[in-house]
């Protein structure tokens, strides 16, 4: 391969069904050394892009054609499956967007890692072992050893995304594809990360194809970026470029989709918005908000949590000490009626930890937890039911096997709340409604939807007993800028519309600023720092909090 010849062509591909074009005459090159950036909404191809290179589609009902698919000596369109084997393993790292998908839930970490040293590197265990523990340490994985002998569900979704990174990595590939590797990831961790990948690239002389759905990263990480748009490539420009200079409209939507952290518009615009030219936007004046908040914390609040406390056993012995991960520790904060209260830290801070003891999920080891001045866990399920929580992967909370009609419905029949079909499938249809979605998604499969799609389906299944606290747990994390400003938009206007109060959990500060009225700062189980969003957004006291801001990628 010639020094100025890229590492990865591509020209003309095309992917089709029996009914539909998905990808349309695409073509690219990624050089050596190079980084190449591919954004846009959910369902434009970027992953479909993704899959096609890595061979992960050759047997599938879609009809792949392309006038050429080289990777540095390979031709990726003749390649045996046995060949493939060689080039995933050697030539070509892959980074998935969901670790717990990609991960055998039934094998420890460090083993699933070791399985590629085996098969490519020569060596013994002793060596396979320590190079193992030396990946997981450049992947900043606290307490290596313990996670080489975890299993992935004792694992937080930063870390595992992290073993997936460290695994992607292990044999020095040429080109890695990282699709969405820094969704589940904190913003300080996201940093270390990048930072890893790019010093990585720079030793290695590796090429990255990364795709994102976070602008200020790909602003940061990329030297050219790729723009699509329902299969067909919009725009390709240098990075630089392209945030300075987008030619189309659509490229212009999507820079201008994210919230914005010095100024907080009443709605976030969407690529319809731009796209159609609309230029004004209404923003929230601070005389408007200190009033709403005079009046929200005037209120009695309608939860409470008083010194909770959550520890899980790391060690079992009938005649030793056991050792317990203190996972939350004496959290107390109040919620109150419309208000939607922020909550941030890195992975494995308790976040999720606290959203699962909230809904009796996972019972907490001590404190008390009050809804609307009773205690939960007395109340009966009937009252109960009014706190209901949104998960981070809408695809594992949603049941493969069952239709989004069915999906729905469930919470409706297990608390009574319809009498007959008929009522059951009118109910239904108004949840479908209310999230934006139309009525001929009630026969589709959760592999049918997009990304966005899938979390609006979660929204209303969560809708369905007609809660009054919704628990979004990284509710948005996994979507791209412009659906996760649809998603936003959505979650103000049902929170308007139905009088709801949000606990938004996110490790993105800026869409917590954006949503939030107060935030709340946790880190190793403590609650570090609490304020108005604002305040504590622009003039922060800790300095975790000053860290966890610094290093948010900012346009």
């Amino acid at each position: 391969m010639k020094a100025n010849s890229p590492l990865l062509s591509i020209e003309g591909l095309t992917i089709k069904t029996s009914a539909h074009t998905l990808l349309s005459d695409l073509s690219f090159s990624v050089f050596p050394n190079e980084i190449v950036a591919i954004v846009g909404e959910s369902g434009s191809g970027k992953s479909l892009t993704a899959f096609s290179i890595a061979g992960l589609i050759s047997d599938s009902k879609l009809k792949v054609e392309s006038k050429k698919m080289q990777l540095g000596e390979h031709d990726l369109s003749a390649l045996s499956p046995k060949d493939w084997e060689v080039v995933r393993g050697k030539n070509l790292g892959m980074v998935f967007q969901e670790p717990q998908s990609s991960l055998n839930p039934s094998m420890r970490c460090g083993p699933q890692v070791m399985e590629r040293l085996q098969k490519f590197e020569s060596g013994d265990l002793g060596t396979y072992k320590s190079t193992v523990i030396s990946a997981f340490e450049q992947v900043q994985l606290p307490d290596p050893e313990r996670i080489f002998r975890a299993y992935p569900h004792e694992l937080s979704g930063g870390q595992k995304q992290r073993v997936m990174i460290a695994m992607a990595l292990i044999c020095d590939p040429q080109l890695l594809i990282a699709d969405e590797p820094t969704t589940a990831l904190d913003v300080t961790v996201q940093k270390e990360i990048l930072s890893l990948l790019k010093a990585q690239q720079k030793t290695h002389k590796m090429s990255i194809l990364f795709i994102s759905h976070d602008l200020n990263v790909v602003a940061k990480f990329a030297d050219r970026v790729m723009v699509m748009h329902q299969g067909e490539l919009i725009e390709i420009q240098k990075t630089a470029s392209l945030f300075k200079n987008p030619k189309a409209a659509y490229t212009r939507g999507l820079i201008f989709a994210r919230p914005q952290p010095y100024q907080r518009l009443e709605r976030l615009p969407t690529v319809e918005d731009i796209s159609s030219a609309k230029k004004s936007f209404k923003a929230i004046s601070s005389i408007s908000r200190k009033k709403k908040h005079k009046e929200l914390y005037a209120q009695p609040p309608i939860l409470e949590v008083k010194d909770l406390q959550k520890e899980y056993p790391i060690t079992r012995h009938l005649f030793k000490q056991n050792k317990s991960l203190k996972a939350v520790k004496n959290l107390s904060f109040k919620l109150f009626p419309g208000e939607t209260l922020g909550l941030v830290g890195e992975s494995g801070c308790g976040k999720s930890t606290l959203s699962r003891a909230l809904v009796n999920l996972d019972t907490p080891t001590s404190g008390t937890i009050y809804y609307d001045g009773q205690e939960l866990s007395v109340l009966d399920r009937s009252i109960r039911k009014e706190i209901q929580l949104v998960f981070q992967d809408p695809f594992a909370a949603l049941h493969p096997l069952k239709t989004i009609g069915d999906a729905i419905a469930e919470p409706l029949r297990v608390h009574r709340l319809v009498n007959d079909k008929k009522q059951c499938a009118e109910r239904v249809m108004t949840l479908l409604e209310q999230v934006g979605m139309e009525a001929d998604f009630y026969d589709r499969y959760p592999h049918e939807l997009s990304g966005g799609q899938r979390q609006r389906v979660v929204i209303a299944r969560a809708l369905a007993t007609e809660p009054r606290l919704l628990i979004l747990d990284e509710a948005v994390a996994a979507l791209d800028i412009s659906v996760q400003a649809q998603v936003l938009n959505l979650l103000n206007d049902l929170k308007k519309e139905l009088q709801l109060s949000y606990l938004f959990i996110s490790h993105d500060l800026n869409v917590v600023k954006y949503m939030a009225d107060r935030i709340m700062v946790m880190e190793k189980g403590i609650l570090v720092e609490e304020g108005e969003a604002d305040e504590l957004y622009f003039h922060p006291k800790q300095p975790y909090t000053k860290d966890l801001i610094k290093a948010l990628p900012i346009i």
